[in-house]
C-alpha cells in the first residue's frame, strides 16, 4: 500500500533501521542531514517514537489484564512474556527525546553563534581555520592539536573541558560530538541535561561530573566520578546506567564492557581540577579523587599540600560559619569572634586541603608555602578545627569517611614563626597558604562561590 505520508515509506525505514541500530555510519550522518533539512521529517520522527510507546503499554496491560479462563486454562500456567515491551518502551522514550532534542536544536551552518564560551585556556593550539574567536565558541567542528581548554556551555552553564589532541562538534545547545580525544564534564542544570555523541556510545547526562574517552579507532572509555549517567549505542533502545565511580568500554564494532564502581576513577586526573573550577595549583598542590577507602595516612608528604573536592553546588543552611575572608572584606578589627556566617540560601563548592608530613622526627617541622587559584570567587575559608567537624555533614564528600581526631584546623600560634598562614587575595580569586607542620596534620575548608 502507498503511504500517503508526506516522509515517505523509505523515510519509515530508515527510522526502523535506527531505532535497530542498523544504519551504518554513513547512512547515520545522512540521516541526520535529512532530519536538519525537513520540519515534516522531524515531526513524522516524534510521532513514530510516541506511537511506539502507545503500543507496547497497550501490550503490557492486556498482559496484566484479567480475563475470564476455563478451568483447564487456570490449571495451566500462564506465562508473562511482555516485561520487556515495558523496559524497551521507557528506553526507546528516552532515546527518542534526545534525539528529537537534538534535531531539533541542531542549527543550521552558519546561523547559530555562542554555544560556549573559553573560560580557561593553556597553550591551546587548532588546527585548521576554526578556533574560538574572542573567547565564544559557535557550532561547529573544532580541532584542539595541543593544550587545554575549558569552556561552558550558553544553555545552561554546563563545564566541559578537553585535552588536545581532541576533535569534535559544538552541534546544539548542550550537545557534542567527540569524535576522538579526552572531555570532562560537569553538569549544572540537571533538569536540561547535557549529551555527548561518540561513535561507539551516546552519553545522557542529568546532573553529575563524568569524563570520557575516545581513541583514533572509535573506542570510547565513559567514567564517572560523581553521580551517574545512561549510556547507549547510536540508534539503540538499549539504555546502560554507569554508576559512581563505574567505567564503561564501548566500541563501534564490539560488545560493550561494563565494569563495576571504583574506588578511584583513573584516566581524567589532569582534566578533573579544571572542570570542578581549580583554574591553577602551585607545583606543591596535589589533586585527589575522593574515594570509599579514603586512608588519610596515604597522603603523608612533606612537599604536598592535598586538595581534595567535596560537595559542589550545595546550598548553604545558615549553619556555616567561616574563619577566613578574602583581603578587604570589612573591617578586621570588627570580625565576629565565632567566626562570618555564610547566608542561608548561598550556593557553593567545597574542597578540603590538607598537609601531613611524614612521621620523621629528624625532619619535622615542616614549612610550605604556596597558592591555589579558583575560577569562581572564594567565599572564605573554614580553619578551625570544631567547625571543620561541624561542616563535615553538610559539606563532605559522601565516599570519604572524615576524622574527629587528631587535631584538625590550623595552628594559631602567637609566635610568627610557628603560626600558619592562610589567607585570601582581594579579588577573591587566589588563596595564599604558609604551613608550617608537625606531627599532626595542618587542614583547612575553602568554600567557593557556586555559578
Amino acid at each position: 500500500m502507498h503511504s500517503t505520508d508526506p516522509a515517505g515509506d523509505d523515510f519509515h525505514l530508515r527510522v526502523m533501521r535506527w531505532q535497530d541500530g542498523a544504519l551504518t555510519p554513513g547512512e547515520l550522518e545522512a540521516f541526520e542531514t535529512e532530519m536538519l533539512a525537513s520540519v515534516e521529517k522531524r515531526r513524522v520522527f516524534a510521532e513514530i517514537q510516541v506511537r511506539s510507546l502507545q503500543m507496547n503499554e497497550l501490550l503490557r496491560r492486556e498482559a496484566y489484564a484479567p480475563a475470564a479462563v476455563t478451568i483447564e486454562e487456570r490449571a495451566r500456567p500462564r506465562r508473562i512474556r511482555f516485561i520487556h515491551w515495558t523496559l524497551a518502551a521507557a528506553a526507546a522514550l528516552a532515546v527518542s527525546f534526545a534525539a528529537l532534542h537534538y534535531f531539533r536544536h541542531k542549527p543550521v551552518p552558519g546561523t547559530l553563534t555562542g554555544l560556549a564560551s573559553v573560560t580557561y585556556d593553556e597553550s591551546s593550539e587548532w588546527e585548521g581555520d576554526r578556533s574560538p574567536g574572542g573567547g565564544q565558541m559557535a557550532e561547529g567542528r573544532y580541532a584542539l592539536a595541543s593544550g587545554t581548554v575549558r569552556m561552558t556551555l550558553a544553555h545552561d552553564g554546563t563545564v566541559a573541558t578537553l585535552a588536545g589532541p581532541a576533535k569534535f562538534d559544538l552541534v546544539a545547545p548542550g550537545h557534542i560530538r567527540l569524535h576522538e580525544g579526552r572531555l570532562s564534564a560537569q553538569v549544572s542544570r540537571p533538569d536540561m541535561g547535557f549529551t555527548v555523541f561518540t561513535d561507539a556510545a551516546t552519553v545522557l547526562d542529568r546532573g553529575t561530573v563524568f569524563g570520557v574517552d575516545v581513541k583514533a579507532d572509535g573506542e570510547a572509555q565513559v567514567s564517572v566520578l560523581e553521580g551517574m549517567v545512561d549510556v547507549h549505542p547510536p540508534g539503540s533502545q538499549e539504555m546502560m546506567r554507569i554508576p559512581q565511580g563505574g567505567r564503561l568500554l564501548a566500541h563501534p564494532k564490539r560488545k560493550q564492557m561494563l565494569q563495576p564502581g571504583a574506588d578511584v576513577v583513573r584516566g581524567f586526573e589532569d582534566l578533573w581540577p579544571l572542570t570542578l573550577g581549580v583554574d591553577d595549583l602551585s607545583h606543591l598542590v596535589e589533586f585527589v579523587v575522593p574515594r570509599a577507602r579514603h586512608r588519610w595516612n596515604d597522603y603523608r608528604n612533606d612537599t604536598r599540600l592535598y586538595l581534595m573536592p567535596e560537595r559542589q553546588r550545595v546550598t548553604a543552611d545558615g549553619s556555616l560559619r567561616l574563619d577566613v575572608l578574602p583581603a578587604g572584606s570589612g573591617d578586621p578589627k570588627k570580625r565576629v569572634p565565632g567566626g562570618q556566617a555564610v547566608a542561608a540560601g548561598t550556593r557553593l563548592s567545597s574542597f578540603l586541603l590538607f598537609f601531613r608530613p611524614v612521621e620523621n622526627p629528624l625532619t619535622l617541622p615542616v614549612d610550605l608555602s604556596g597558592s591555589i587559584t579558583f575560577a569562581q570567587p572564594v567565599l572564605g575559608v573554614i580553619a578551625d578545627g570544631a567547625r571543620l567537624i561541624q561542616s563535615d555533614d553538610l559539606l563532605g564528600h559522601p565516599r570519604v569517611t572524615y576524622r574527629d581526631k587528631p587535631r584538625r584546623g590550623i595552628e594559631k600560634g602567637r609566635k610568627q614563626e610557628g603560626r600558619d598562614v592562610v589567607r585570601i587575595s582581594r579579588d577573591g580569586r587566589r588563596v595564599y597558604f604558609s604551613l608550617h607542620a608537625t606531627a599532626d596534620p595542618d587542614e583547612f575548608r575553602v568554600l567557593v562561590a557556586a555559578p
